[in-house]
């Protein structure tokens, strides 16, 4: 009788050995030979479940938005405001192993993305997701007197996206601009002219980092 293999779990699975190996070895080691050896199967053995490589990074970026999402809602809480705010860029800036990790994989797959336009970009949706979250956390963070009233929420938001996603892409250049430190920096300079001393008293990036 022929041996039944659950689709989706195989493809799961090479999906996880992907991203375990990319934290273990680096980008540059996770080629679809490599894979395929971590797997212990043929190279070919990897288009029965994928149609090709972008494929696979694809699904690893969805992951990655996925565990991302999911470090979000379990660190921030109750939270809100600043403090909410600090809590979620710590899950997204590649600011430790994890986060520097899933960095590789993000901006990887967008070089895809821009390379070959037969991608779709709904795996961009988290993302604006995460926009909206910064939109909610800075409002909340004018209701609770830690910025001022007339703070550019919808603007800051969008700058922060853009700053998260550079951030990125300094980290996997090896750029100066990625250290913890350099990192905080660039998000308390733009949000210091809107911040009130409650602001600041609450929000850990507007402290020195040791």
């Amino acid at each position: 009788m022929p041996k039944i293999i659950d689709r989706d779990a195989r493809r799961r699975e090479i999906v996880h050995s992907y991203l375990a190996l990319v934290a273990r070895e680096g980008m540059e080691a996770a080629t679809t030979r490599r894979l395929a050896q971590e797997l212990g199967m043929a190279t070919g053995g990897l288009w029965h479940y994928f149609a090709n490589f972008d494929e696979v990074i694809a699904q690893a970026f969805a992951l990655v938005v996925e565990r991302t999402t999911a470090r979000i809602q379990q660190h921030v809480g109750e939270t809100t405001g600043l403090v909410a705010l600090t809590r979620m860029l710590e899950q997204i800036h590649p600011l430790e192993k994890t986060t520097q990790d899933e960095a590789l994989v993000v901006v990887n797959f967008w070089g895809r993305v821009t390379a070959q336009r037969h991608h779709t970009v709904r795996e961009a949706f988290a993302e604006r997701l995460w926009q909206e979250e910064y939109r909610t956390h800075l409002d909340q963070a004018v209701g609770d007197g830690e910025l001022h009233p007339d703070t550019p929420t919808a603007a800051l938001a969008d700058a922060l996206l853009v700053v998260a996603l550079g951030q990125q892409v300094t980290f996997v250049l090896h750029a100066p601009l990625a250290e913890a430190r350099a990192q905080w920096r660039t998000v308390q300079t733009l949000l210091e002219p809107w911040m009130t001393p409650q602001g600041r008293e609450r929000a850990r990036f507007a402290r020195p980092l040791e």
